[in-house]
């Protein structure tokens, strides 16, 4: 199941349309599990790894991925190549990652990237790693052509996945 908590408001509507999404592309179960609170300390804007370790109050089961969901900017990352900006990140092979919806002002507006993002960032959470077909959410995202994109998978990753998602079950 993929649990989808947000951070801050968001439209119903829309985040019904991203579930569906997310179940399409995974072919598990997605839901919007509620929300939770931005921990104290956290300053703007939110580092995403302290997020994901912080954060609290998310009811989840031992094979859920939960998605937190925020409208608020997340910190730059340092890398060996420069800094790189953050709409997404998750560790791989874990259980939870956190997407912005910068720099859209809404769901609705954003919608194919940010749900091209949710896919990319999920997939990591299943061990998937960046695929060179630029249709696929696997794409890397720092391309210019990635949030172009439709929130799809390629054949090969849509199978990789299917693969993890079916030995997490067993």
């Amino acid at each position: 199941m993929i649990r989808v908590v947000t951070l801050d408001p968001f439209d119903d509507k829309q985040l019904a349309k991203l579930n569906r999404t997310l179940y399409t592309a995974f072919g598990v179960g997605s839901e919007h599990s509620g929300t939770a609170e931005i921990p104290p300390g956290l300053g703007e804007p939110l580092d995403a790894e302290k997020l994901l370790d912080q954060v609290k109050g998310i009811r989840a089961y031992q094979d859920d991925k939960v998605l937190l969901l925020t409208s608020r900017k997340l910190k730059e990352r340092e890398l060996p190549s420069g800094v790189a900006p953050t709409p997404g990140f998750a560790r791989q092979g874990k259980d939870r990652a956190v997407i912005t919806l910068l720099p859209h002002k809404d769901l609705e507006v954003g919608f194919k990237p940010v749900a091209r993002h949710a896919l990319h960032q999920l997939g990591h959470l299943w061990e998937l790693h960046h695929c060179l077909d630029p249709r696929c959410s696997m794409y890397p995202p720092w391309t210019p052509s990635f949030s172009s994109g439709e929130p799809i998978f390629c054949t090969f990753c849509r199978e990789k996945s299917e693969q993890k998602i079916r030995l997490a079950k067993s």
